[in-house]
């Protein structure tokens, strides 16, 4: 079976080694010559590290990760709100665990051995042929292939070639993310909730902590350019303990800003093309489901199409399994996103009544198997 990946992210690199466990020998292809994944953090719940169980690569993930046993809510003046001990809910999937990105990126791309990688090629036009699908290359090149998988991201050069109609859709919310030295010992999963604004902090290792914040912001605003991080508001709006974070990162940080948004499609299936990741749904991080929800896409399509006797048969049956779940964590975080604009004294409220019972009761079908 001729089999293309577009896109060397997460995603992509995740179906290329569901497809090589399966005995299928991939082409992935990948725009970028080098594929820079610093700067950033990932927060990879239960299910994830479940899905790297079945990828084979939860011990080498674990060994250059750390374990999230704690996850805690503050408000704005730093007093708690919820505290959740993540294993009473992921206990029978696996651990919580953070780390920076370019270490899962960097442990799924050398896991490789019979996918044939191509970085600095992108994807022209998708030919859609009676039983196959004929790639346009940038390069000029054309080749035709039983399936075209397209795992390039919330803006996907497939989805557009293929489902012209769907546009990813601006959520309300803009972020800033960036790694710093944990100079004040986070040991946890953490928040700080102000009015419109929330600052996150992740610790991933080797004295390192994962930044997050995010604020609303309309859609004028949203897109002015956003690459300076407003310090100023985040230390007017958080104290201790994450200002000092902040306060002292240094000048030469290296900060990622950018819009968040969300694609939601009724079906991700067009003729021999596919979707996966963020290219067919993704979501707001209020889940911290996005490598979770490609690496259980990769591994169910892979499965399928090792299964089926017919490219189409497995594709619907793909669907069928992946549209429930997927569906339900996008629900999850519109309305996660909704109880964090709701003003300081409705949410704290909710969260301290209900904190627990609202994690479990987002997290817990995520524990069944997929």
């Amino acid at each position: 079976m001729r089999i293309l990946i577009v896109g060397g992210g997460i995603a992509g690199l995740a179906m290329a080694r569901a497809l090589e466990l399966k005995g299928l020998r991939p082409d992935l292809i990948e725009r970028k010559a080098d594929v820079p994944q610093g700067g950033t953090g990932l927060y990879l719940p239960g299910n994830a590290a479940r899905a790297l169980q079945a990828l084979g690569l939860l011990d080498a993930t674990s060994a250059l990760a750390t374990p999230i046993k704690t996850q805690r809510i503050l408000d704005h003046k730093g007093r708690p709100l919820s505290i959740t001990q993540t294993q009473d809910v992921w206990a029978s999937c696996g651990p919580c665990l953070a780390l920076p990105r370019g270490v899962l990126h960097a442990t799924l791309r050398q896991s490789l051995r019979e996918t044939h990688l191509r970085f600095g090629t992108s994807i022209s036009e998708i030919e859609p042929l009676e039983k196959t699908s004929l790639a346009t290359f940038s390069d000029g090149t054309m080749v035709e292939y039983d399936l075209v998988i397209g795992a390039d991201g919330v803006h996907s050069k497939v989805r557009q070639s293929v489902f012209p109609e769907v546009l990813s859709q601006y959520v309300g919310n803009v972020c800033w993310r960036f790694i710093t030295a944990d100079t004040v010992g986070i040991d946890a999963w953490t928040v700080m909730l102000g009015d419109s604004m929330s600052l996150l902090a992740l610790p991933i290792g080797d004295g390192q902590v994962y930044m997050y914040a995010d604020r609303s912001a309309s859609e004028r605003e949203a897109r002015q350019d956003l690459a300076q991080l407003p310090r100023n508001a985040l230390l007017e709006t958080f104290p201790a303990p994450l200002s000092a974070l902040v306060e002292q990162m240094p000048a030469h940080t290296q900060v990622h800003a950018g819009r968040l948004e969300q694609v939601v499609m009724e079906d991700w299936v067009s003729g021999h093309v596919v979707l996966i990741g963020d290219a067919a749904h993704a979501s707001s991080p209020s889940m911290a489901q996005g490598a979770a929800m490609a690496m259980e896409d990769a591994l169910v399509l892979a499965e399928m199409l090792s299964a089926s006797e017919r490219i189409g048969d497995a594709l619907a049956g793909y669907t069928q399994r992946r549209k429930p779940r997927v569906d339900w964590v996008q629900k999850q975080c519109i309305a996660r996103d909704k109880m964090r604009r709701l003003p300081g004294w409705g949410r704290a409220s909710v969260l301290k009544l209900a904190g627990n019972l609202l994690y479990r009761r987002s997290y817990t079908p995520l524990t069944e198997p997929i």
